[in-house]
């Protein structure tokens, strides 16, 4: 990618904004990188985001270190600290009401011209909330609807489509999507969560390599807790 230094706009000097990326109404932070021709709007970056090329992002609130592949399209929700998401991923597209006679948004979009103001109905395509956890993985061309929960350190198989909650540390595959396993036991879970680790600051990360290169059991666990 080519950077394109011409469309900065109110970021911090070290954002770094490529080839007709647009960024619009967002705060982007410290270190992060948006990719050729995509576009963030009304949405919260945190710092060490990453954002590939040709991706569409609008009202997200996205987490330190967190980043995207190509192609991906991310619609009004919350994504955790360092959550990894694939290409070609499709995250809280806008609904269709199938409960009325028709689906199209002619009866809720005036620029149709079908229907009067007065006739129009009020459509929420983003009402049912939908919220990431940290240190999830997203794989390549999966599609999480809206109204879904995704718990911290879950894993979402290459093209699954999940409909449904997934709890922490669960591996879910499939059209739709349903657990085959979890990461850990549950012991090793609990103690997880319980230590947040995607909450330390980078001092304390750098301080403990081994915690993140080494397998995992209870007893290294504890002696953080």
């Amino acid at each position: 990618m080519k950077e394109d230094t011409s469309k900065i706009y109110s970021l911090p000097e070290s954002v770094k904004l490529y080839r007709f990326a647009e960024v619009s109404e967002s705060s982007i932070g410290e270190d992060s990188i948006v990719g050729d021709f995509s576009r963030v709007r009304n949405s919260t970056l945190g710092v060490h985001t990453r954002i590939d090329r040709n991706n569409f992002l609008t009202n997200v609130i996205m987490g330190n270190y967190s980043y995207t592949g190509p192609f991906d399209m991310i619609f009004h929700c919350k994504i955790g600290k360092f959550v990894s998401i694939s290409y070609g991923v499709t995250i809280g597209a806008p609904e269709h009401n199938y409960h009325l006679l028709s689906t199209h948004p002619f009866i809720y979009n005036k620029g149709y011209g079908l229907l009067d103001d007065s006739q129009l109905i009020r459509n929420d395509k983003f009402d049912k909330p939908l919220v990431i956890g940290n240190d999830v993985w997203i794989g390549c061309n999966a599609t999480v609807l809206r109204g879904v929960s995704i718990g911290d350190g879950a894993v979402i198989g290459a093209n699954s489509l999940v409909n449904k909650d997934v709890p922490p540390y669960a591996i879910v595959v499939g059209c739709p999507a349903r657990i085959i396993k979890y990461r850990f036991e549950k012991e090793i879970i609990d103690k997880l969560l319980q230590m947040q680790w995607w909450n330390w600051d980078d001092k304390t990360i750098k301080e403990h390599p081994e915690l993140f290169t080494s397998p995992i059991n209870q007893d290294i666990l504890t002696s953080y807790l």
